[in-house]
């Protein structure tokens, strides 16, 4: 007997986060969603630590302007990362994404920043 397909977006667990898609999933990237129409992904790293990635306003184009401006060899996806990102509920620069990141989880954070950001 085949086993039914799993649906998407799958049931929320205890703190509201699911699975948006089946891509999500093989990844392990987590989705909230607020009422305000806010969203979060979730995302476990190799080394340990969650990392909460959140939709950004426009007020932080202007942070990351300023960023790139003080230092003109930074990407402006890096750096948006950086500003959207909280790393076990801690701020850091973009430098920690391009210097202590293995490139995995670094690719898992570009998509899960992208799909809140560039939809």
């Amino acid at each position: 007997m085949k086993a039914a397909k799993k649906g998407y977006p799958s049931a929320p667990d205890a703190e509201g986060f699911y699975f948006q898609t089946e891509e999500d999933e093989s990844a392990g990237i987590l989705t909230r969603d607020y009422e305000n129409g806010g969203q979060v992904k979730k995302v476990a790293l190799s080394n340990g630590t969650t990392a909460i990635i959140r939709k950004l306003k426009g007020r932080d184009f202007v942070e990351t302007k300023k960023q790139i401006q003080a230092d003109n060899t930074l990407d402006f996806e890096t750096v948006n990362m950086a500003v959207a990102t909280t790393i076990d509920g801690k701020q850091q620069p973009p430098e920690y994404y391009l210097d202590d990141l293995f490139q995995g989880d670094f690719s898992k954070l570009i998509i899960a920043y992208s799909s809140l950001n560039f939809q």
